[in-house]
């Protein structure tokens, strides 16, 4: 069986970029022709935005987010693929401003391509820990100062100083939408943040994020209806067939936590600011995204 992200390592990477490529700016024309130009004034850049984002996808897909060692390897053996590619610094700069739109381009390239089935009703929810330092260097920490960002991991019994990502996906573990909050908040309070502008669904979670007041709230006034995992010592356990079913469904949210993480590297975002760290979480998740679109399209052109 053919996995999701097996062509990152199988294909030719000229290949996997100039689908990419075509891809994004196709999403980008798009957005510009529905909402007016990105860029009110002045002419459009040599290296376009475009390029900037497929060009950020292949360093975080690739390289771990090391952008001079990835922008130094297409100017060696891919010049000719972009040859406007700019100075590190220049890129660093206008990727960090392009954070926003990678996000508009995922949620444009998801509604595009119908990864998502618009009667598909169910959702999975679950979080992941993104440390921005060491628990022992937080107090000297310039990316991100403030109380609220002091957590902990209980499921690894460790310290945290950072963020957490929270991720609902389909059950084709499809990514719907995504938030990064204090690694201090609690899951429960999270949940209209997440679920902002939802209706008509049913999302499972884990114990986690139990609040009983907010899921109250959310199923008289959005129509949605939250599974928490129930405790251990509750005293109205679910019934064993659906206990089997919710296991089943948190086994899929886990393995798109698992391919985020070893193959995009989301907890070591490698980022020296707030604004690269959301612009690289863009990007990777961008790429996840990708990766539903990419795969079929090279095993159509190489049968």
């Amino acid at each position: 069986m053919t996995g999701l992200t097996d062509f990152i390592t199988e294909a030719r990477w000229a290949d996997i970029l100039l689908i990419w490529l075509v891809t994004v700016d196709d999403a980008y024309q798009r957005l510009e022709r529905r909402h007016g130009r990105w860029r009110r004034s002045g002419p459009a850049p040599r290296f376009a935005d475009s390029e900037v984002i497929t060009v950020s996808l292949f360093i975080d897909t690739y390289f771990h987010g090391h952008e001079a060692l990835g922008l130094s390897f297409l100017r060696q053996y891919h010049p000719d693929l972009f040859p406007h590619l700019l100075p590190n610094g220049q890129f660093n700069a206008r990727r960090r401003v392009l954070g926003p739109l990678s996000e508009q381009i995922r949620q444009e390239i998801t509604r595009h391509a119908a990864l998502i089935d618009a009667g598909q009703d169910l959702r999975l929810l679950d979080s992941a820990p993104i440390p921005v330092c060491t628990y022992g260097r937080a107090g000297r920490n310039r990316s991100l100062v403030g109380p609220e960002y002091f957590g902990v991991m209980t499921n690894r019994k460790a310290k945290l100083y950072g963020l957490r990502l929270y991720v609902l996906t389909t059950p084709e573990q499809v990514i719907d939408r995504w938030l990064l909050a204090p690694a201090s908040r609690r899951d429960g309070k999270l949940l209209p943040d997440i679920l902002e502008k939802c209706s008509g669904l049913n999302v499972f979670v884990d114990n986690a994020f139990a609040d009983p007041l907010e899921a109250d709230r959310l199923a008289r006034y959005q129509d949605i209806t939250v599974f928490a995992t129930p405790a251990k010592n509750v005293h109205k356990p679910w019934p064993v067939d659906f206990r089997k079913l919710a296991n089943r469904l948190r086994r899929r949210i886990e393995s798109t936590f698992g391919v985020l993480t070893t193959v995009f590297g989301i907890e070591q975002p490698g980022a020296r600011s707030l604004s690269g760290l959301i612009a690289r979480m863009a990007t990777r998740i961008l790429a996840y995204t990708l990766c539903f679109i990419t795969g079929p399209i090279l095993a159509q052109l190489n049968p």
